[in-house]
């Protein structure tokens, strides 16, 4: 199947239009929770979210990514196919939070946890009911109604945690907020594709398709989870929760970048690649270079200026309780680069049908992680983790890459050029800065760290 240049234009512009709405929204949710509710409430949320993450991770068959890869997938057999596995799937992962969360309130020694748990978990239900309209856009890659679903999504979720931050600073107004947010996106989810009729049933045949393709991709959900989350698990345990509301809220902006490009990838890239198999790769190649490295230059402009200019954001949105994420966050984009072109070689590789690399790269940096961030910690405190966590992606590339040479489309070159110019770039601005008497962005780093 073949895409216009101008088709893919207009489709990145929505994507990036739409998750630029999108991520203004969550800044604006970010900094009115900062000032409306207490650090270690975000603290006990950064534990709840990784906790639930954790348990949807640890059971994903990639029903997502079926429908976009299968060629059946338009079949009403498969789709309810695959939409009854995830709803079976949803109602056996709120019971697994209920089992888990005394021992895990117990070992982070905080008792709302055994009460905050459970509810959190009808997030998984609630996410089980919507529509498989979502995936199957992805798969006609018709951006207009899928970008705009997203940013109504976000505005109505910032909405909601706004509003109960406001009426009840505490815990559940987060607990809440999402379950909220997570109701109105299943409901609507149903107004994408009217003409879909979902109903109860399983398909042996589909069943068996779902799960082949899907083993791979629950291997690399578990090892996707751990390289995700275990900095914020591992630091919930050892520094105080109103510390790690801080970090939370560094990881949340620097994450922005990596969120854009897992949309991009997914809304774009691994489409495009899926429908393209039958394209012999040097053609696909040739096609996307050039393209793949305009927007690595753009990215790199983008991981300057935000590089340079983050710790003056974080001094001028967050009150005094905030301000380490000034030092935090700098280090962190500098890190989203790696994470960024990591995403590229794993979308394309998925395209291929091939997610196994995507589980080695996330197993090299789970293993990284696993190691760095006690010695990090031990050693420099806080600034041992963050420096840990931002070059973490930098040892998912390496399989990732070693994956795309196998497959014959490799962009190594590419992307040596594209770090070298982001490096440069990173520079520049921090020289600028320097010249006009305002220091740089790291001049605030704690030399000796503490949790």
């Amino acid at each position: 199947m073949k895409f216009s240049s101008l088709f893919l234009f207009r489709g990145t512009l929505w994507t990036m239009g739409a998750f630029g709405f999108g991520q203004l929204f969550r800044l604006l949710t970010s900094v009115a929770l900062a000032r409306l509710l207490a650090p270690e409430l975000l603290g006990i949320m950064v534990i709840v979210n990784s906790i639930r993450t954790g348990v949807d991770l640890i059971s994903d068959v990639g029903i997502g990514q079926n429908i976009v890869h299968n060629s059946n997938a338009e079949n009403p057999e498969f789709y309810n196919t695959a939409w009854t596995i995830r709803l079976i799937r949803a109602v056996l992962l709120w019971f697994v939070c209920l089992l888990v969360a005394a021992p895990v309130a117990h070992f982070y020694g905080a008792p709302i946890l055994a009460t905050v748990l459970p509810v959190a978990g009808l997030f998984f239900v609630l996410a089980g009911l919507s529509s498989v309209a979502v995936p199957l856009l992805q798969k006609r890659m018709q951006f207009v109604r899928l970008n705009s679903f997203e940013v109504i999504q976000e505005m109505f979720s910032s909405a909601a945690h706004i509003l109960l931050a406001y009426l009840i600073p505490t815990i559940w107004a987060l607990i809440l907020g999402g379950l909220a947010a997570m109701a109105a996106r299943s409901g609507g989810s149903y107004f994408l594709l009217p003409n879909i009729k979902h109903r109860l049933h399983i398909n042996g045949e589909y069943a068996r398709q779902i799960f082949s393709f899907g083993k791979w991709i629950f291997i690399s959900s578990v090892i996707y989870f751990l390289s995700m989350n275990f900095d914020r698990l591992y630091y919930g345990k050892v520094a105080a929760l109103g510390m790690v509301g801080v970090y939370g809220i560094a990881r949340a902006l620097s994450d922005m970048v990596g969120a854009l490009i897992l949309r991009l990838s997914a809304y774009l890239v691994f489409p495009l690649v899926a429908a393209s198999r039958a394209t012999p790769r040097d053609q696909l190649r040739t096609a996307l270079a050039m393209k793949r490295l305009a927007f690595l230059l753009m990215g790199a402009v983008g991981i300057a200026v935000l590089t340079t200019t983050a710790d003056v954001v974080i001094r001028i949105l967050y009150d005094q309780r905030y301000q380490a994420a000034g030092w935090m966050l700098p280090i962190l984009f500098l890190g989203a680069w790696f994470s960024m072109i990591s995403s590229l070689n794993e979308s394309t590789l998925l395209g291929f049908g091939k997610p196994l690399y995507s589980a080695l790269g996330n197993s090299f940096k789970f293993v990284w992680l696993l190691i760095g961030l006690p010695i990090g910690f031990a050693q420099f405190g806080a600034l041992g983790v963050i420096v840990v966590v931002a070059t973490s992606d930098l040892w998912r590339y390496v399989p990732t890459l070693a994956g795309q040479i196998r497959e014959r489309f490799s962009f190594a070159g590419q992307d040596l050029v594209a770090t070298l110019v982001m490096l440069g770039l990173v520079g520049l601005c921090e020289w600028l800065r320097w010249s006009f008497g305002f220091g740089t962005s790291f001049d605030v780093l704690p030399i000796t760290g503490t949790g």
